[in-house]
C-alpha cells in the first residue's frame, strides 16, 4: 500500500548525505531492522522506486527519518539530497521487513548465527 508522507524536516549529515523527516498521517509504526520503498514520479509518468532503512524509532508524531546518500550516477538519491525541500510531498510504502525482529515477549528458542 502506498501513502503519501510530507517532508517536515531535512539535515545534512555530511557533503553526500542527509536526512529527510517525513510525516506520514497513516503510519502504522514500525520496529528496529525495517525499510520503506520511496517512490519519485515524474510529469512524464516515468517513476522510479529505492528502498531506505527507516533510521528513527516508532513515535506518536508519526514520522520517519530515512538517511540518504547520494550516489555520484544516482537516478534517486541526488534528488533527495538536493531538491528536496521542506513541505515536498513523497510516497512511500511500508513499513516492509520484520523478520529478524526479537521482541521481548517471545518465548520460542532463536538461534543467532554470525559470519564474518
Amino acid at each position: 500500500m502506498w501513502r503519501t508522507g510530507t517532508v517536515v524536516a531535512l539535515r545534512d549529515e555530511t557533503t553526500t548525505a542527509r536526512t529527510i523527516t517525513v510525516t506520514v498521517p497513516d503510519w502504522p509504526g514500525h520496529v528496529a531492522g525495517q525499510h520503506v520503498d520511496i517512490r519519485l514520479t515524474a510529469a512524464d509518468g516515468y517513476s522510479a522506486v529505492r528502498s531506505y532503512s527507516i533510521a528513527s524509532a516508532s513515535n506518536s508524531e508519526k514520522q520517519i527519518e530515512i538517511t540518504v546518500e547520494r550516489l555520484p550516477n544516482g537516478e534517486v538519491s541526488p534528488y533527495l539530497t538536493e531538491n528536496l525541500a521542506v513541505g515536498d510531498r513523497l510516497e512511500l510504502r511500508g513499513p516492509i521487513g520484520g523478520w529478524f525482529v526479537w521482541h521481548t515477549e517471545q518465548a520460542d528458542p532463536i538461534q543467532l548465527i554470525a559470519g564474518g
